[in-house]
């Protein structure tokens, strides 16, 4: 029987048949990965403290012609603060199933993986419950960075329509539905007839948005500033995140408002 050896984080865990559970992880090997833990949920499981969502493990999967199985587990990091929060947890959560959604089996990558280190690691460095509004600002950073590694993240600098860059003098600019692209004033002069529905985006919320795609988590976790400046880059993300083609809508920022808010 053929055997995969990687160091992976387990992103979901769901119940599969009595005992056992069906795991999704993420490699630094191989990617995308799934695997049957047999027994995990037993009271009695070796594995089972092993395999707690969000920790990096390193494990072993026996290839099996119906599914694979796992055969060794062995925490190697965990996040502590991120499981007793109910703001980490909401964001990882919420990000793990975007996460999963835009992976394909068999597909390698480092910086996605990176990815995935650099948010655990920004949740669990927070010094206390996160707000409503700073989770969804973390939540909409990830999302961007990673929609930004997978090619669906528009030009944040410049007009896509004439490539001019936008400058202080720029009034504001505007974001076309359906394209997800940003646009000067002057070309959304000329297309305004076939955007009639577009946003206009203000230059110190598309300046928090590049901030949002260029700065580490761990420097957003701790950005301070307008409330209402972060709801509307959080928006913008939203929106860009709803133009990216996937089977089935994931989990999003409403998730998040809806758990923190209730």
């Amino acid at each position: 029987m053929p055997y995969l050896r990687d160091r992976a984080i387990v992103l979901r865990s769901d119940a599969f048949r009595e005992h056992d559970r069906r795991l999704v992880l993420f490699g630094q090997q191989h990617g995308l990965l799934e695997a049957v833990a047999r027994g995990a949920s037993a009271a009695v499981s070796k594995q089972g403290g092993h395999m707690v969502l969000f920790t990096e493990v390193e494990v072993l999967i026996a290839k099996g012609a119906a599914f694979d199985k796992l055969a060794v587990a062995r925490a190697v990091r965990t996040w502590p603060h991120v499981r007793r929060q109910l703001g980490g947890l909401a964001v990882a959560g919420t990000f793990s199933d975007l996460f999963v959604r835009m992976q394909r089996p068999g597909i390698v990558d480092a910086d996605a993986y990176t990815l995935l280190i650099d948010l655990l690691d920004a949740l669990n460095a927070l010094p206390q419950e996160p707000s409503v509004d700073r989770a969804r600002l973390l939540y909409a950073a990830a999302v961007l960075k990673l929609l930004d590694r997978m090619g669906f993240a528009p030009p944040l600098s410049a007009c896509a329509s004439c490539r001019e860059a936008f400058t202080e003098q720029t009034e504001e600019t505007w974001l076309l539905p359906t394209e997800g692209i940003f646009v000067c004033p002057d070309c959304y002069h000329v297309l305004r007839r076939a955007h009639p529905s577009a946003t206009a985006v203000s230059l110190r919320t598309l300046a928090l948005v590049r901030f949002l795609r260029r700065e580490s988590l761990g420097r957003v976790a701790v950005l301070s500033g307008d409330q209402g400046l972060f709801r509307d880059a959080v928006a913008v993300v939203a929106f860009l995140l709803a133009q990216t083609p996937l089977p089935r809508a994931p989990h999003g920022d409403d998730t998040i408002l809806a758990l923190l808010s209730a």
